[in-house]
């Protein structure tokens, strides 16, 4: 069945009966019938069916039956199997199978692959939404069919780019027809582009002395060439060419690796050549790029998946594919979805074709399509929304640290070859947000929240970066500051201010900056530039400040809180300290998620002519301020911040009273507190914090039993029922102004810190905190200090 099949097979109506007889097949055409949410094309409005007792299901007289018996769940063997109640999901297109039981640590929902319905050609209308697949080879025909139909049905909205970046031409391109790289004299050519990892594979390398050579026709099917290509580049041109289009950017290929400037001036336009691109395609598969594009007939070698078809009643089918096995799966460190250069490339690609898994898949603003479905009947040609900066859609355009952190969340946790290159890695992303955060980024911290976002966190473990061996400058500008996201590796967030943004966490606040930042060269440098950090500025301003940019209403707090659907500007718990008299909006043109917040801030406007500013560039690696230093005592007593469940060390004055709290960034640091250390602290900005209010959350002390064993069904009874009284508490309403007060009192005001080390006269992060404001006053005095960070 090839494209212009699948268009007239999805307009026709569903007008299949369900089989009778089994139960459970049954409930699963059913299912597959549910109407689709008017509002939401991927969630069906009926989504849940209980299915009785699984030793039920087992004795049905079924096909399903020996299938239920030996089936996967994940999260591995489910304890008293037979006696769990099992429940059919539908999500989006496909469905799934669940078990929900509790263990000793939490709720437990063990859920199958997810499957659909194999679409049988000979009963019109039929519900049926996947075809099987050849385990060895693509359909080439319907992935040539994906281009031409994303034009053709959505026109202009799968043009758009993440935050509308300015396109850019490659000044090399890869010509698949002449078989050379070349200088396109086109203005505006349509050009592919090749997202992959290198790895340790043979690439051969662009420089100034081959350029002349591989702009020869003919030159990259030489067999001297071709040997010193990988396997995934040599797969992409033969693609390209079948996809019939001729132009393809390959980064080794294309970038001249020894031009300082051509290759600096590229790796900080490298989010732009992909936002131009018309097309990437994405080689996921493999550690390296020696995989290549597995599965495309005469171009590549075949691909290995395996496609499983389950009977049911009524002579139906249901389809899935296996994901690999765990011990086939790449090395996570070295796969394509954990290696930082990459990040960019998918995220700013307008169009993606997929290869992954063994399978091929279709990703635009508008829809995403698979080798193995039909197109779907009800799907809508609308443009997604979306709340941040980064995916297919539409976006955020006004500045906002939780968004920021959404982004960095995900790639800061990726690995490079070369950890110095980590600012080269993030130039695209520096580039594109320096448009949306006025007076740009430094080392990734924004400007204008500054001195908040050198308080950042992670609810995890963090390593610091180091410099490889390739690594021949100056180690004091490595390139990786210790104050910087940039020098570690993890899973970091900036702080979730409750101060500032409306619906953020209600543990945390941000009121007022206490010093200048500065940024340097090195650490004596004479020159220090100023951080443009406006956020307590704004804060104090009047009511109605920056009109052109914001709408203010007035905050009239309502009468309950809580519920099973808390709006997240209504929450008592996650609003500031004092009552906020009002809340602004802001009003970018274009802007469909607007952000809201508690007071207004700068924003740079769409559209604007204003060039965007550049921010500091790499070399401006040291801080430098004047604040307030104190010693405290680290002791081994810990508190969990019950928002993030991550331990903080208390901190302890010369009398052994508390005075505040610690987060090392890793086990290894926390180790070293196991007895009473003094650490030096300096003050980053005032505010408050709820660590010290929730006796609740010491960490426990007594050993509990081991997580691995399963509990009786009677000890789980009882772990049932208290999860179930937690949840009824939970969403119980309550009167709002009271919960609010509660929530004020566990608001304690103080200093939020960094602690420090220093070496040669320059001060390194070792972790952050809080302290108490009397107990800071206390220690600090009112003496400021000179800090150089580095």
């Amino acid at each position: 069945m090839g494209p212009s099949d699948i268009v007239k097979d999805e307009v026709l109506a569903s007008t299949i009966t369900p089989p009778a007889g089994c139960m459970m097949c049954s409930e699963i055409i059913n299912l597959f019938h549910a109407p689709f949410d008017e509002n939401d094309n991927d969630f069906p409005l009926d989504i849940k069916v209980s299915l009785g007792q699984v030793s039920e299901r087992l004795a049905d007289d079924c096909p399903h039956a020996a299938w239920l018996r030996d089936i996967k769940y994940s999260g591995g063997p489910i304890p008293y199997y037979e006696q769990r109640e099992l429940h059919l999901y539908r999500w989006k297109p496909a469905c799934n199978l669940n078990v929900h039981y509790h263990n000793r640590q939490s709720n437990v929902w063990a859920s199958t692959a997810m499957f659909e319905l194999v679409f049988r050609p000979e009963i019109p209308g039929h519900v049926g939404a996947v075809r099987i697949l050849d385990e060895s080879w693509i359909d080439l025909d319907v992935v040539k069919d994906w281009p031409s139909r994303c034009i053709r049905t959505h026109g202009e909205k799968c043009n758009k780019t993440v935050g509308n970046v300015p396109s850019f031409k490659p000044r090399l391109l890869i010509d698949v027809i002449q078989g050379c790289v070349t200088e396109c004299d086109e203005d505006s050519p349509r050009f592919l582009t090749l997202s992959y990892t290198w790895g340790s594979s043979k690439n051969l390398r662009m420089t100034k002395a081959k350029v002349d050579g591989m702009k020869q026709p003919g030159v990259l099917r030489s067999d001297v060439i071709v040997s010193q290509l990988p396997r995934t580049i040599l797969d992409a041109i033969k693609l390209t060419e079948a996809l019939g289009e001729r132009w393809l950017w390959v980064d080794s290929l294309c970038i001249i690796q020894d031009d300082d400037e051509n290759l600096q001036h590229q790796l900080a336009a490298m989010h732009q050549i992909y936002a131009t691109s018309f097309l990437t395609i994405i080689a996921a598969d493999g550690k390296d790029a020696e995989y290549g594009l597995r599965g495309l007939r005469d171009i590549s070698k075949p691909r290995r998946i395996k496609s499983v078809v389950l009977p049911i009643a009524g002579d139906e089918r249901i389809a899935w594919v296996e994901d690999p096995d765990i011990k086939e799966r790449n090395d996570k460190e070295l796969s394509y979805d954990y290696r930082m250069w990459t990040s960019q490339e998918y995220d700013f690609s307008k169009r993606r074709m997929i290869f992954r898994d063994g399978q091929v898949k279709w990703e635009c603003n508008c829809s995403a399509w698979s080798e193995d479905h039909l197109y779907r009947p009800q799907e809508k040609v609308t443009e997604k929304v979306l709340s941040g900066y980064l995916g297919q859609g539409s976006h955020a355009k006004a500045p906002s640290l939780r968004w920021f952190s959404r982004m960095l969340w995900e790639f800061n946790g990726r690995t490079l070859s070369y950890e110095e290159d980590v600012y080269n890695a993030f130039a695209g992303y520096n580039t594109y947000l320096t448009s949306i955060f006025p007076s740009g980024l430094v080392y990734g911290h924004p400007q204008i929240f500054f001195d908040i976002s050198l308080c950042w966190t992670s609810f995890y473990d963090i390593r610091r970066r180091k410099v490889s061996e390739r690594y021949k400058e100056d180690p004091m500008h490595g390139g990786l500051p210790s104050w910087s996201w940039m020098g570690w590796k993890g899973f970091i967030h900036f702080p979730y201010d409750s101060e500032s943004e409306v619906g953020c966490s209600p543990n945390i606040g941000f009121t007022e900056s206490i010093t200048e930042w500065y940024a340097m060269e090195s650490p004596n440098s004479c020159q220090k530039e100023r951080i443009n950090s406006v956020w307590s500025r704004c804060r104090k301003a009047p009511a109605g400040s920056m009109a052109e940019s914001w709408i203010c209403d007035e905050f009239k707090p309502p009468a309950l809180t809580g519920g099973s659907l808390p709006s997240q500007d209504s929450e008592a718990v996650g609003i500031p300290k004092e009552l906020p008299s009002h809340r602004y909006t802001c009003l970018l043109d274009g802007d469909v998620c607007p952000e809201t917040r508690w007071y207004p801030i700068p924003v740079r406007q769409v559209g604007s002519e204003d060039e965007p500013p550049s921010g500091l560039h790499s070399g401006y690696q040291y801080l430098w301020c004047q604040t307030f230093r104190g010693i405290l005592t680290a002791t081994p007593d810990k508190r969990i911040d019950h928002r993030e469940f991550v331990p903080y060390h208390l901190l302890k004055n010369k009398d052994g009273d508390t005075a505040g709290a610690l987060l090392p960034h890793n086990q290894h640091e926390s180790k070293l507190l196991h007895q009473d250390t003094q650490v030096e602290l300096i003050a980053i900005a005032r505010g408050w914090s709820t660590i010290l209010k929730d006796d609740s959350f010491k960490e426990r002390e007594s050993a509990a039993p081991d997580p691995e064993t399963p509990l009786t069904l009677e000890e789980e009874a009882v772990v049932r029922e208290a999860h179930e009284e937690y949840w009824s508490d939970l969403f119980e309403e309550f009167p709002w102004m009271e919960t609010w007060e509660d929530g004020k009192k566990r608001k304690q005001d103080g200093y939020h810190v960094l602690r420090i080390e220093r070496e040669n006269g320059v001060a390194y992060r070792k972790g952050c905190g809080f302290v108490l404001e009397e107990e800071w006053d206390r220690v600090a005095g009112t003496s400021r200090v000179d800090i150089t960070l580095g």
